[in-house]
């Protein structure tokens, strides 16, 4: 199933006369419900959307011959024609085959509200479930699946941890079916991997500064939109078993997990309820090294749930409970050995040997790892004030608990912990002020309330970042015009309001490098904040003409650099004297969509400023972290291409990003430096070829290449004499990664599949364990050849 839509079905007036109705069940190749399937009558223009059972309902027509269009994004459009005679009903079942150009070109909610994305006024990237359930063949990791499908995305860490895959450029929020996963008071950067792609039904990626979910979306916002209990059986299922192995070295390697899922329908009450299981064994380079097991997937044991039940109260009334659970513990038999970075001379000539992990424990260290909880209550009220408006509420609460590695930056060494909870409402309308082809004018307008709590201390009972409440409050309003199928123009306002209280606290002594050099220890006296912020967007978009789409677009976000960090590595001794300032950001985009049949082509270029940097940097004199008070210039482009043959057999695919970015001090604007890895990532560009020789039979080669990026000088430390490279400014060499992936339909409900990553097992430095190798800590190989089995049923 495509696309997960509810809309309801459209009620016509009943006149004197009799008139016939046309009926039936839409569904896909697998006997699934289509639901928001467009039901059209071409000669009178009536129409209505399917249900969702899948079922519609086209009443009032009138005695004749007419032409039934149907209609839905990811599906090949059905058009028959029909004699109506004016008194009896016409029953049409008919299944929907999959139009494979169009598969991810889906009904989207970048604005709160359904749209097309080739209307829309922005750069968005759609990964469809079609496309997940093909990349988790080779991986349950989510971030190598967005790292490959999103152009503007920075290559995955190849660890647990996010830290440096930026989108554009810029931080991103991560959000499951709206709910934020990471936390603007301390972001510890693992929000990207917080859910198991089984259970996803799409990934939603929009780009560029955003004023629609406010604070924390700098670079845009990854919104991980869960499976829907939507079926047409009152009970179904899906079962999937797979096992995974290094294939360079495979002492102890092994490992294996399952999913299960459950959903139906029974009249007005639908369910689905899934879970999961995965363990990995030990992890190793090409050259048969056991990986450095800081934030690594080693001897991790990964549990996920998700439950969601909805009951129908009326024909516009609904209530939906759903939640998820996510946790992965990694307990690894390995201790971490720090990289060795040398550099030879002012030219910056320099070695890196990866850091690896060799057989030991270390004395009271515990497991590491996250745990997430997300649960939401929805409400639906459609068609009210006349029929022009939708309304939808939720509440919604969220837990995090992260569990970093053991580290010896602290005095005795320690395992520090971030606790996060949230609670967050979030009323919404959306209200149909003109609907014809003249002007079609929608209004999305709500606001969000929010409370989040969140902390960062030690196992043994310290406390890193202090206790932060922040209760925060947001009204938006925006709206898309939409004039003779020729032009979409949105504009958009948002208002955050954000309010915060930190308590007393002390700082607690750090070495950044890990040379024994403490910061001293500072007591900080706790106070209130207040921040807000007005943020505007505005795009246009030419949609007449498919083969040129083009579209402009200016958007403002808004940031408070990662709270937390800066708190915790405070010298003032008043909360009042930090100088806590919002990063303001303004992004301007231009972008065009063409598609000539089987060929989908798609450019864009952009250019964002920020008034501040908006994260922390390294300062080496201080040898802590500081919030960054550097301006930001970024700038860059991505393009993308999609070809499939008319036979479906061959679909071949590029993708190629670019993103460069400066800083200067205030009031010196030209003297400009480069922003490093941290922040900004190298070229990347993606290469796929998908060939389905028989009915029953498909295969896939992908090939993702992290460019260069050479930007930087190293210093003399006047310390050591010795010539060193900043933290993060660091140069980047290039990579080139190759992955094959094959699935064999044994029945039409059981499929087998094999996949191999880095089939030619090179070795290589992902880029983050490049740019960050001035600390060591972080700098380790990627993994060599390593292979995934799996075996899924369907019932």
């Amino acid at each position: 199933m495509k696309i997960i839509i509810l809309i309801a079905a459209a009620l016509l007036s009943v006149q004197a006369f009799s008139q016939s109705n046309l009926k039936g069940k839409i569904t896909d190749q697998n006997n699934q419900a289509v639901i928001g399937a467009t039901v059209q009558i071409k000669e009178t223009g009536n129409s209505t959307t399917t249900d969702v059972s899948g079922d519609y309902l086209l009443s009032n027509i009138k005695e004749g011959t007419y032409s039934a269009r149907i209609e839905m994004l990811g599906y090949q459009t059905r058009i028959k024609s029909f004699t109506f005679d004016g008194t009896s009903s016409v029953v049409y079942n008919v299944t929907l085959s999959d139009d494979i150009s169009r598969l991810d070109e889906v009904v989207i909610s970048a604005s709160r509200h359904s749209e097309y994305l080739s209307e829309i006024p922005a750069s968005v990237t759609v990964v469809g479930q079609a496309k997940l359930q093909e990349f988790a063949k080779s991986t349950s990791n989510i971030s190598e699946i967005l790292e490959f499908t999103v152009p503007g995305l920075a290559m995955s860490s190849g660890t647990f941890s996010n830290w440096g895959q930026t989108l554009r450029g810029r931080s991103l929020l991560v959000m499951v079916d709206g709910i934020p996963q990471s936390s603007p008071l301390r972001n510890g950067q693992l929000g990207i991997k917080s859910i198991t792609p089984n259970d996803i039904s799409r990934v939603e990626v929009i780009k560029g500064a955003t004023s629609i979910f406010g604070n924390g979306g700098n670079g845009g916002f990854i919104n991980y939109i869960t499976k829907k209990p939507n079926s047409i059986k009152k009970f179904e299922g899906s079962t999937n078993v797979w096992g995974t192995s290094n294939v360079a070295e495979t002492k102890d390697a092994l490992g294996f997990g399952g999913y299960q899922s459950f959903k139906g329908n029974l009249d007005k009450f639908s369910y689905y309820i899934s879970g999961s299981y995965e363990k990995t064994g030990n992890k190793y380079d090409a050259k048969g090294i056991p990986l450095l097991p800081t934030y690594g997937f080693d001897n991790s044991k990964i549990y996920s749930t998700l439950g969601k039940i909805e009951y129908q109260l009326t024909e516009n009334q609904k209530i939906s409970l759903g939640g998820n659970f996510y946790k992965s513990v990694q307990n690894s038999p390995f201790i971490p050995v720090a990289a060795k970075v040398e550099v030879f001379n002012k030219e910056g000539d320099y070695s890196i040997t990866a850091g690896y992990g060799e057989k030991g424990t270390i004395a009271g260290e515990k497991a590491n790892g996250s745990i997430l909880g997300n649960g939401q209550l929805t409400y639906n009220l459609n068609n009210i004030f006349s029929e022009t408006t939708d309304f939808q509420t939720d509440l919604y609460y969220q837990n995090t608990e992260n569990i970093f590695f053991y580290s010896d930056k602290f005095e005795n060494g320690g395992q520090s912990v971030i606790n996060a909870e949230k609670y967050g409402l979030r009323p919404n309308f959306i209200t149909k002020l003109s609907d014809n082809k003249a002007a079609d004018i929608t209004l999305t307008y709500g606001v969000d309330l929010l409370r989040d709590k969140t902390n960062q201390g030690l196992l043994d009972g310290r406390l890193w970042v202090p206790n932060i409440e922040m209760i925060s409050w947001a009204p938006y309003a925006q709206s898309t015009l939409k004039f003779n199928e020729k032009w979409v123009v949105k504009t958009g306002l948002r208002y955050d309001d954000i309010n915060m209280d930190i308590v007393d606290y002390s700082t607690l002594p750090y070495s950044g490098k890990s040379d024994g050099n403490f910061s001293p220890s500072v007591d900080v006296q706790g106070g209130k904040l207040n921040f807000n912020n007005l943020a505007f967007n505005f795009g246009v978009r030419y949609i007449e003409h498919q083969e040129f789409i083009p579209y402009i677009s200016y958007s403002q976000g808004f940031s408070i650099a990662d709270l937390g960090s800066v708190l915790r590595s405070a010298t003032a001794s008043n909360i009042n004297d930090i100088q806590l300032e919002p990063a303001v950001t303004k992004n301007y985009e231009f972008g065009f969509l063409s598609k000539f049949n089987n060929l989908k082509f798609e450019a864009v270029g952009y250019y964002s400023t920020s008034s501040l940097g908006t994260g922390i940097v390294f300062v080496d004199e201080l040898n802590t972290f500081q919030p960054s008070k550097q301006p930001q210039r970024i700038y860059g482009g991505e393009v993308a291409i999609d070809y499939f043959t008319s036979n479906d057999k061959w679909q071949f695919g590029t993708s190629y990003s670019y993103v460069e970015g400066t800083k200067y001090n205030v009031g010196d604007e030209n003297n400009l430096s480069y922003l490093g890895g941290d922040v900004i990532s190298a070229p990347k560009l993606t290469v796929y070829a998908n060939w389905k020789p028989i009915q029953k039979l498909s295969t896939s080669i992908r090939v993702t290449n992290s460019g260069d990026r050479e930007r930087f000088d190293p210093f003399l430390n006047v310390n050591t004499n010795k010539y060193e490279y900043r933290h993060t400014e660091f140069p980047v060499s290039g990579y080139t990664l190759v992955n094959l992936s094959l699935a064999y339909q044994l029945e039409p409900n059981l499929s087998v599949s094999l996949a191999v990553n880095n089939l030619l097992n090179e070795y290589y430095l992902p880029a983050r364990s490049q740019w960050a190798s001035p600390l060591k800590t972080f700098t380790g190989a990627g993994e060599g050849a390593n292979a995934k089995v799996s075996l899924q049923y369907n019932f």
